[in-house]
């Protein structure tokens, strides 16, 4: 049975228990009816600084840049989140507030029993159990997120990201020193950046990562300039430009067929032609003598538009499935919400096409190439 939330914060600290209450508010802002690990692990991570934030910066992996890879975990945490069923009631009153999870309590309750024996505390707990033997072991915040660690599906998500709880507990028991250089916080429009680069290459290095899998190794970027970057991509690997490709790769041809998909969905291309086409790039595949072909269908959102997309659909299905060891799909959504609409429609996409999802985040120089433009950017001088 879940545990009411008033309960569960007689557990917790003052501190532990505003990451619960902050936690509640997104459960119910989502009108979920329980209050989850995940929705503790999405509060702190929104907060501008907190331990498990802190923990991530440290242990991120140095491949890609941090505000990269917090996207990707922000998006993972969503998918994780919207997973979660809706309740019914879209609004939930105060005696209606998400009750905490079994799962959450239960990490409440290793976090009681890991605190109750850690050697630092253990004398004090003692005294207090045989003075009273009713009393609860009030849970710390970083006790607390240790324990969410744990759980198998928060550990997924950070790995799905990029990230490992084992390291990020570690991180979190070991803080860094607090002795630092002073800090000179600059005028960010005063700054030029001639050291700013397009991370372009870099998104294409991603999306090769993805190309070597075994599995999940069709990318579908997201993302509002993910359609730049597919064309770039394609258009770089039809030029023979693949230095940032892995050895396993290089030579993938591309075929595109954006543009028969849109002609299908705005009636100017048959169903016949459309199959036509598709039956030509089974046979590219087949026949080709490098590594194989990836498939450019273009805009997701196309497959949203079209009103009897089904066929395509299932014909897509069928090259991934007979041509999979020769064929890779490829293409974009602008955002996640368009992209569950899409698998509201076509709930086994994700899974017959094999797709592995990246974010991209824009980061181009502007015209004049004094300043990055990005939505996040901070800048922080040491001296």
């Amino acid at each position: 049975m879940p545990t009411p939330v008033t309960s569960a914060r007689q557990c917790l600290t003052d501190e532990a228990a505003r990451a619960l209450d902050d936690a509640v508010t997104v459960a119910r802002r989502r009108s979920h009816s329980q209050t989850t690990s995940l929705h503790v692990v999405s509060a702190l991570l929104s907060l501008p600084t907190s331990i498990l934030r802190d923990a991530c910066t440290r242990t991120r992996s140095l491949a890609h840049s941090p505000r990269l890879q917090f996207r990707a975990l922000d998006l993972c945490i969503n998918v994780s989140l919207d997973r979660i069923p809706s309740s019914k009631s879209k609004t939930l009153d105060d005696e209606q507030q998400p009750q905490v999870s079994n799962s959450l309590m239960a990490a409440i309750k290793r976090s009681q029993a890991n605190q109750r024996r850690d050697p630092d505390t253990f004398h004090l707990y003692q005294m207090q159990q045989l003075q009273n033997p009713q009393s609860v072991v009030k849970v710390e915040l970083k006790q607390f997120i240790l324990s969410i660690l744990d759980d198998p599906i928060v550990s997924r998500v950070f790995g799905d990201a990029g990230f490992r709880s084992t390291d990020i507990k570690i991180a979190i028991l070991h803080p860094p020193s607090l002795t630092f250089p002073p800090v000179l916080l600059c005028n960010r429009s005063a700054i030029s950046f001639p050291f700013a680069v397009d991370h372009e290459e870099e998104d294409f290095k991603r999306i090769g990562c993805v190309l070597v899998k075994k599995t999940l190794k069709n990318p579908l970027l997201v993302g509002n300039s993910s359609h730049t970057v597919v064309t770039g991509f394609t258009e770089c690997l039809k030029i023979g430009k693949v230095s940032f490709l892995p050895n396993e790769i290089e030579g993938l041809d591309v075929i595109s067929i954006e543009n028969e998909l849109r002609g299908f969905v705005l009636g100017d291309l048959s169903e016949d032609l459309m199959s036509l086409k598709l039956k030509e790039v089974r046979e590219n595949a087949e026949s080709c003598r490098g590594c194989g072909v990836i498939v450019n269908f273009g805009e997701l959102k196309l497959f949203l538009d079209g009103g009897s997309m089904e066929p395509v659909v299932k014909q897509l299905s069928n090259l991934v499935q007979f041509c999979g060891g020769k064929l890779w799909l490829i293409g974009c959504v602008g955002s996640y919400d368009v992209y569950m609409k899409i698998l509201a429609k076509y709930p086994n996409l994700e899974k017959d096409w094999d797709l592995n999802l990246v974010p991209i985040t824009c980061s181009r120089l502007s015209t004049n190439g004094s300043q990055m433009k990005s939505s996040t950017l901070l800048m922080i001088i040491t001296v």
